[in-house]
């Protein structure tokens, strides 16, 4: 009576039409006709606006409290970094560890459902002669830059001479026989004075061309002539204050998480002259309810079925040193499950950013 049990059995596996089986890549050992088809996983992209402040010492720094009077003058060369913001964008692209090949049944009595996959490989549908219209959602890629362009323009002082020739020179030129002194060479506090003088004489013009000492109308030039001698006080102090340049620029880091990184942080890069970034990514009970296929079926081949993924919701977290400056939740592909749909006389629509069903229709 069993081995009758049994060979019924057997006829009725067999009487079973295979349109096509499913198998992970890498045990695929037929030579038949069939398709290969990736799941996708996803990228995760950080897109930093990044504020560098550099401080430049003046050249008469050490005079700025005895000459100027000031003492909040720049003490030391630096830079000073300061994220200004962050833009998380999460893009898919094929896994190259999930690949399946579909080995179809050329015998099938019936019709082998019509497969689309996209140009990148990543399986879009199943049982559709086309994608229908209405499909709101398309495969979003990323465009990888490393850093916006960013020109930092050289700094520099306005200069001091030198030289400062003898106010007797001119004399003595006169004198017969007498010999031409050689020019004084300046030490580094005398050019902090003429320095000095020449922010004392440039306020000084400033204040007799607005308080109208000069008597004469400059009319509309007035306000011009006012900023650029203000522009070349400015040059002055900055001699004994130091100059501050800022410039802003865009930082971007990509992430491709793996499985075994879930629950656990993932050192991103380091900002020049800044912190350390991070990612931490939590998907507890994600999938909780969840059962993972075993190996077994995953490296078999499987009749009339296809692979899919279901994503995990997963917390993901930015620190920048030891302060949080972003959080967002993302469906990361990876850090889900892969399980089996049948589409026999079904019609299957996969989300192509993380190879999760959509819709099962007949």
């Amino acid at each position: 009576m069993k081995k009758l049990c049994l060979i019924i059995a057997l006829f009725a596996s067999l009487s079973l039409d295979a349109q096509y089986v499913t198998t992970a890549a890498k045990n695929a050992q037929s030579q038949n006709e069939g398709i290969f088809y990736y799941l996708p996983r996803n990228v995760i992209k950080l897109e930093l606006t990044v504020e560098e402040t550099n401080y430049y010492i003046g050249p008469y720094a050490e005079f700025a409290s005895e000459l100027l009077g000031v003492n909040d003058h720049i003490k030391e060369n630096k830079t000073e970094i300061d994220v200004k913001g962050i833009d998380i964008q999460l893009g898919s692209e094929i896994d190259p560890n999930v690949v399946f090949f579909v080995e179809f049944d050329e015998k099938s009595k019936e019709p082998i459902p019509n497969f689309i996959i996209d140009q990148d490989g990543i399986i879009r549908a199943v049982g559709y002669e086309n994608l229908p219209e209405d499909q709101s959602l398309c495969r979003k890629t990323l465009d990888y830059n490393d850093m916006e362009y960013r020109e930092s323009a050289p700094v520099s002082f306005i200069e001091i001479l030198d030289i400062q020739e003898d106010e007797d020179d001119d004399e003595d030129d006169e004198e017969e026989g007498s010999s031409k002194k050689a020019p004084k060479r300046m030490t580094k506090e005398d050019k902090a004075k003429v320095a000095l003088e020449n922010i004392e004489k440039i306020r000084t013009a400033q204040f007799d061309l607005v308080s109208g000492v000069q008597e004469v109308n400059f009319g509309n030039t007035m306000t011009y002539m006012v900023d650029n001698m203000k522009a070349i006080e400015n040059e002055y102090i900055s001699l004994f204050k130091g100059k501050t340049v800022k410039s802003t620029y865009k930082v971007c880091y990509y992430v491709t998480p793996d499985k075994s990184q879930a629950n656990g942080n993932v050192w991103v890069g380091k900002i020049e002259g800044g912190e350390t970034i991070k990612m931490q990514f939590d998907t507890k009970n994600a999938s909780a309810n969840i059962n993972a296929l075993g190996n077994d079926i995953l490296e078999s081949g499987q009749t009339n079925k296809i692979f899919y993924r279901i994503p995990a919701l997963t917390n993901v977290k930015v620190t920048l040193g030891n302060d949080v400056i972003a959080t967002r939740t993302l469906s990361i592909s990876q850090f889900g499950e892969i399980r089996l749909v049948s589409t026999k006389n079904n019609k299957i629509l996969f989300n192509p950013n993380t190879g999760q069903v959509i819709t099962v229709s007949k």
